[in-house]
């Protein structure tokens, strides 16, 4: 890439035999796709730049900071569509979704999965977990329903 200044490079495929490289001219970025080829001149023009260490690190971090930001979409997409809440910003949507979780009608069927769920996680709070008051637990373990597994949960913590 005469009159180009190197920028970057990285391979962009599993068998690590093509190349993805970024060269700056005039301020405009221009990508050109490199077959990792002994017998290409563009190959060995391109190993005057960098060496294959530092493609094979390059190609590393590429694909983390890629992995990164595929995760770091994925939860604002998930957050944008209320699938999942952020409890330590307590906002509305998650003030509405912990009063929906405790004051909507519970089926016995439908719900014991959710039902079961909460048990677990207020079996994961230290007071409740290391709590010696093996009856109160026990009453947790057999509750049948949202409020009544908050009730001697509260009751454990308090005690």
């Amino acid at each position: 890439m005469k009159g180009h200044t190197f920028i970057k490079a990285h391979f962009c495929n599993d068998e690590r035999t093509l190349v993805e490289t970024l060269w700056e001219k005039d301020s405009k970025n221009v990508v050109q796709y490199i077959e990792a080829n002994d017998n290409s001149k563009a190959w060995k023009t391109l190993l005057t730049h960098t060496d294959i260490d530092a493609l094979h690190e390059a190609t590393y971090k590429h694909i983390k900071e890629q992995n990164v930001a595929l995760e770091d979409t994925i939860v604002k997409i998930a957050k944008d569509r209320g699938m999942i809440y952020d409890v330590s910003t307590l906002n509305s949507n998650t003030c509405k979704l912990i009063v929906k979780l405790i004051f909507d009608e519970f089926d016995k069927e439908k719900d014991k999965e959710k039902l079961f769920t909460l048990k677990l996680q207020l079996f994961e709070i230290d007071k409740i977990k290391n709590s010696k008051n093996k009856t109160l637990k026990s009453k947790l373990r057999k509750s049948t329903n949202v409020i009544d597994a908050l009730k001697i949960a509260i009751q454990i913590v308090e005690k």
